[in-house]
């Protein structure tokens, strides 16, 4: 373990760099896998930190607050983006707090402090050094916060928490921290996975959401990551971050989220992606949740969206237990999603049967449009596609039988091969003319003109 009082006393000497700290400390916690596995923490890409930054310093709140501090990332970015004279008023005032149970890395985290901004500021830094979720440690009055939590499982619950209906749903320690920091906090700025935003065991957590209010940018994982990738001290053949993220911004009142579509983007877009105007400019209607809409939408168009959902029919009314009319699925969805007449001769697939051949028709156009393939980054976007999320797509009627009898006809022409798990995998991969072709007649049909469809399939943000 390297001697982190010796490397700090050179930071203070100008021998060594203090921004070093974080990716030294990271490196560190990768030697010991068990620990780096239970701690589940990611640090925070200095652009993704500035970009957070941005975002809480205009909100309300005299107290700022970093909890699950780390080594600094956050609150290093922060003070960058106010100021230098704004960040000694706080320091100075007794305004900064600190929350982390890794003692030497609140120590390292402190320290860059006051070798960036004085010896003298260390004293006046409220260090909390523990449990942020025990009952006895609280945020302070009017806290603004910045926060990456840790990610992993709740396996036991300490005696010394508040158990709320959030934990006991969710048994996930991101969710908990995201919780308390709403309850506490006059506002906030926090960077977690994505999967509160839609995730049946986060419900409870949305529920509390709606009374606040604010907005939630979510990102894929490929062919961008906004970890940028770094994943040190890794488990399995992953050698990269895979964390789909989100960055929610929240402040007092009761409108609930604005949401963002789940954004990919592609590494060098990523200067211009960061950027507070464009992805706000990507944020829908203010949404809440409710028992009959339990999901935020990741999605910018609400409007097409409920238009939609309006005929109130989904693909599973359309279904038997047993028929001759039957397509296949796979479950795996990338870029977009495919139903055949033919049983593609590959592991994860679904087989549906259909009352007739008209209804088998119309599910096959819909699952080929853009459509299923909208649904799922909507209220999805994993690794797979959900047997229940994809038997609630709603119906769009519409006569798309010609089309679909042109691509009956070229689904054994438009067969590929991808080796998985030491297997080949078939699949179908048609022409983008047939999507097109049936995304135009269901548009038509709920009279409604968008390249929304088209933008979607895009592993890139930018348009050039």
């Amino acid at each position: 373990m390297k001697d982190w009082n010796e490397y700090i006393e050179k930071c203070y000497a100008g021998i060594e760099n203090i921004d070093d700290l974080g990716d030294l400390y990271e490196r560190e916690l990768a030697n010991d896998k068990d620990s780096k596995k239970k701690s589940g923490q990611y640090y925070t890409p200095y652009d993704v930190a500035c970009l957070m930054s941005e975002w809480l310093a205009p909100l309300e709140g005299d107290n700022i607050c970093d909890v699950c501090c780390g080594t600094g990332n956050l609150i290093m970015a922060y003070f960058d983006v106010i100021g230098k004279d704004e960040t000694l008023k706080l320091l100075s005032e007794g305004r900064v707090f600190l929350y982390d149970n890794d003692p030497t890395a609140m120590s390292l985290c402190v320290n860059a402090i006051g070798v960036k901004y004085g010896k003298e500021y260390v004293s006046k830094i409220n260090a909390c050094v523990g449990d942020f979720l025990d009952k006895e440690c609280n945020l302070p009055e009017k806290a603004k916060v910045i926060s990456n939590p840790p990610y992993f499982k709740i396996t036991d619950i300490p005696n010394n928490w508040i158990v709320t209906d959030v934990i006991k749903d969710s048994k996930d320690f991101y969710s908990a921290i995201m919780e308390k920091i709403l309850d506490q906090s006059t506002s906030s700025v926090i960077i977690t996975p994505y999967s509160f935003i839609g995730g049946n065991k986060f419900y409870s957590l949305r529920q509390k959401m709606n009374n606040h209010e604010g907005f939630i940018v979510s990102f894929d994982n490929v062919p961008g990551n906004i970890f940028a990738g770094r994943k040190y001290g890794v488990f399995n053949s992953n050698t990269s971050n895979s964390v789909r993220a989100a960055i929610t911004v929240s402040s007092k009142g009761n409108k609930g989220y604005r949401c963002s579509p789940l954004i990919r983007f592609k590494n060098e877009e990523r200067k211009d992606l960061l950027n507070k105007a464009v992805l706000e400019g990507t944020l829908s209607d203010y949404q809440k949740v409710s028992d009959e809409e339990a999901a935020f939408a990741k999605c910018n168009d609400i409007l097409l969206l409920n238009k939609w959902k309006s005929s109130g029919k989904k693909l599973k009314d359309l279904l038997v237990d047993n028929s001759e009319y039957k397509l296949c699925i796979p479950n795996s969805c990338r870029y977009f999603t495919v139903s055949t007449k033919k049983d593609l001769d590959r592991t994860g697939k679904y087989t549906l049967c259909f009352k007739s051949e008209s209804d088998l028709k119309l599910a096959y156009g819909l699952i080929n449009s853009s459509f299923a393939y909208w649904w799922w980054r909507i209220y999805d976007g994993g690794i797979t596609y959900p047997l229940s999320l994809l038997l609630d797509i709603p119906l769009i009627y519409a006569d798309v039988e010609a089309i679909v009898d042109e691509m009956i006809e070229a689904e054994e022409q438009c067969l590929v091969y991808k080796k998985n798990a030491g297997k080949m995998q078939e699949n179908v991969k048609f022409s983008d003319k047939y999507r097109k072709q049936l995304n135009k007649v269901f548009l038509d049909e709920l009279n409604y003109k968008t390249d929304i469809l088209n933008q979607i399939h895009n592993n890139h943000f930018f348009n050039r």
